[in-house]
């Protein structure tokens, strides 16, 4: 295999947008099919990538049978993926999908059952994990500079009035102050999205950072109709309190409902010999303390974790979300031509949607903790076999 041939189903803006980096920046594949159920999308899809060899589908089905596929990228609603990602591993293809990965523990382990019993590549198309303070805090954890870590935070609050409704029939959305009588709109998967299920993006790199997965969660929530957006039926914050395999507390938050400042991101990592934090404002710093270097009376020091120029191809260089959108796309094309495991591969992604589906559902139990499955294989599971078999 020279060049992994892929195609793309579901084009939102998310979607045209990954299937011209893959087009454009990943050498080693070749886009040749784009499937979306409305056809105006998928018009504009095949005109932004400017490739007459394209193939174009409505029905993903018959994209499945009838394009000369190796892999697919599956950017369609989040609460309906796992179908068709589960349809294309049948298929004999490998899958990358976006983020969140499911709704339902059911889906959760769906998939895992999927890939185990295909053997094709899977992996998560989370990109957080590849920021460069990510990166250096996995190697400031595993090197023991941080010292045990005890606590860990992280929220994801990003205003997003536009996303709540669509028109069916052209695919444009509008924002909750241009609705009005008569206007062809649905709600999207968004409207009525648990805002917690949406954590991939925290819990994918502190997880990756820690080495570790969530074991227990509580979770509180607003009520389940927003205060800022009238039409949406979505808490405007949950707030999630969760604890891991190797003793270490979490709390995660999440919020898209309600102005505020950027950025939209904010971790926060504790350890016993000192703490990282991101910056919590767009012209706020990084911040690291050290116990072994510093006084307890020390301000923490501000940081600038950055690329280094060996760290970035020049193709990553401009890829989104601050270069890093590029680097998952690679990888998954990359595992599959050395036929190695994806980096996010389905048991990192499960321990991504896991912690936050229970996480929802404990808010609707006033808070009640709740145990997270343990997806991967062992002496009490064996591969493609459910947990009671």
């Amino acid at each position: 295999m020279n060049k992994v041939r892929i195609g793309f189903v579901g084009l939102g803006h998310r979607g045209i947008y990954l299937s011209k980096l893959y087009q454009q920046r990943i050498k080693d594949c070749k886009v040749v099919a784009l499937c979306d159920r409305i056809e105006p999308l998928l018009e504009e899809g095949a005109a932004q990538l400017g490739d007459g060899d394209i193939s174009t589908f409505t029905d993903y089905s018959t994209m499945l049978k009838e394009a000369e596929l190796d892999a697919v990228g599956v950017f369609t609603d989040a609460d309906k993926q796992v179908d068709l990602v589960c349809e294309a591993l049948y298929a004999g293809k490998h899958v990358t999908c976006e983020v969140p990965l499911a709704f339902t523990i059911e889906d959760c382990w769906k998939i895992v059952l999927t890939v185990e019993k295909t053997g094709l590549k899977f992996q998560l198309c989370e990109q957080t994990r590849y920021w460069p303070q990510i990166r250096a805090w996995r190697e400031m954890v595993k090197e023991g500079k941080l010292g045990k870590i005890l606590f860990v935070e992280g929220q994801y609050f990003h205003y997003c009035d536009g996303a709540y409704w669509q028109d069916p029939t052209t695919g444009v959305r509008y924002k909750d102050s241009e609705l009005r009588e008569g206007l062809n709109v649905r709600k999207t998967w968004r409207n009525g999205m648990p805002p917690i299920i949406y954590l991939p993006h925290e819990l994918s790199p502190l997880l990756s950072i820690l080495d570790d997965r969530v074991v227990r969660v509580s979770c509180m929530s607003t009520r389940p109709k927003s205060y800022c957006l009238e039409g949406v039926d979505m808490p405007d914050v949950q707030a999630a309190i969760m604890y891991t395999e190797k003793d270490t507390v979490m709390r995660l938050a999440c919020s898209f409902t309600v102005p505020r400042y950027y950025p939209n991101h904010w971790y926060h990592i504790w350890g016993t010999k000192g703490v990282v934090e991101s910056n919590r404002a767009e012209k706020d710093k990084m911040r690291m303390w050290l116990a072994d270097s510093m006084k307890e009376s020390d301000s923490p020091e501000d940081m600038e974790w950055k690329y280094e120029p060996e760290e970035l191809p020049k193709e990553a260089i401009g890829s989104g979300h601050g270069d890093a959108d590029y680097f998952p796309a690679a990888s998954f094309i990359e595992s599959i031509l050395e036929d190695t495991t994806p980096p996010m591969d389905v048991y990192k992604s499960v321990e991504t949607a896991a912690p936050a589906i229970m996480a929802s559902i404990s808010a609707k139990q006033n808070g009640t903790c709740l145990e997270v499955p343990d997806f991967r294989l062992g002496e009490k599971r064996k591969a493609g076999c459910e947990p009671d078999e």
